[in-house]
């Protein structure tokens, strides 16, 4: 099984799992619900230091009851597509959880023609998606 790695932790965010879940209460319970239950969000992708706060308020508008599947979908700054890709991993590791992808998902999207497969040394350097997966666990 392909796991993808967070690389990021450590650095972009806490790569301990105690601090980076005090973190995440601590923006979620500021957060009010005023614009929910959102079907989709912009989120900001930097580090915690200077995004947490607003990240955790646009997925305090996600309801965990109306909303049954997540994509979660972030730019390439490293490498130049021609249009989009997928991971190669069929599981994402976070300070917090694993997630697992739902490759069924992927095969669909696979099928299409419109999308190509991320190598994982290119998955791994980038960040935006993985500055998402840490939010998406309160949601599970």
């Amino acid at each position: 099984m392909t796991c993808r790695r967070a690389t990021h932790a450590g650095s972009w965010y806490s790569d301990s799992s105690k601090e980076l879940g005090k973190q995440l209460d601590n923006w979620l319970n500021a957060s009010e619900l005023i614009h929910g239950p959102a079907r989709a969000i912009i989120a900001p992708h930097a580090g915690y230091s200077y995004c947490g706060a607003c990240s955790a308020f646009a997925y305090r508008q996600i309801s965990p009851v109306v909303v049954q599947r997540v994509f979660i979908l972030g730019p390439s700054h490293n490498v130049r597509l021609a249009g989009c890709a997928l991971s190669t991993a069929v599981k994402y590791s976070t300070p917090l959880y694993d997630l697992k992808i739902d490759t069924n998902v992927y095969t669909d999207l696979d099928a299409t023609g419109q999308f190509e497969r991320m190598n994982m040394s290119v998955d791994e350097e980038e960040h935006s998606i993985e500055m998402h997966l840490r939010s998406y666990s309160f949601f599970q």
